[in-house]
């Protein structure tokens, strides 16, 4: 409560009576001297970036119109449509190289033979099935 009341009376001082109050409640104590030659008028060195806070994140200023990003950090519609077409065409650019490699040939050869195999197998099982059934239905007449 007492602060409050401390915080009302510090308001109603005029600027030099305030800059007054905190050059004398300073004096003498080494953890404000800052603040204290700042009241006393005199010229306050700056104080030094300290090595463990990270400098801000300074974001890269674009050329193009409109940003890539707006105010907020945060990528445009334009930027992530964009972004997205690049990659789909860095995808569909190194699938047709692979493809012309010899390797790549080989995989899709690999590819081909396993799924004529597996039509192969299925028309077995079906013809299976058929002389199954076929043999079922004799059977039964």
């Amino acid at each position: 409560m007492v602060v409050n009341e401390l915080v009302v009376a510090l308001k109603a001082l005029s600027d030099q009576e305030l800059r007054d109050v905190v050059r004398d409640a300073t004096q003498g104590r080494p953890g404000l001297s800052d603040l204290h030659e700042a009241a006393s008028g005199q010229p306050v060195a700056l104080i030094p970036a300290t090595p463990d806070v990270p400098a801000p994140l300074q974001l890269p200023t674009s050329s193009f119109s409109p940003p890539d990003y707006t105010a907020g950090g945060v990528p445009t519609f334009d930027r992530v449509r964009d972004k997205v077409r690049e990659r789909l065409g860095r995808s569909v650019g190194s699938s047709e190289l692979n493809a012309e490699t010899s390797p790549g040939r080989s995989v899709q050869e690999q590819w081909q033979e396993r799924e004529e195999a597996g039509h192969k197998r299925l028309e077995e099982i079906r013809r299976a099935m058929h002389t199954h059934d076929s043999d079922d239905t004799k059977g039964t007449e």
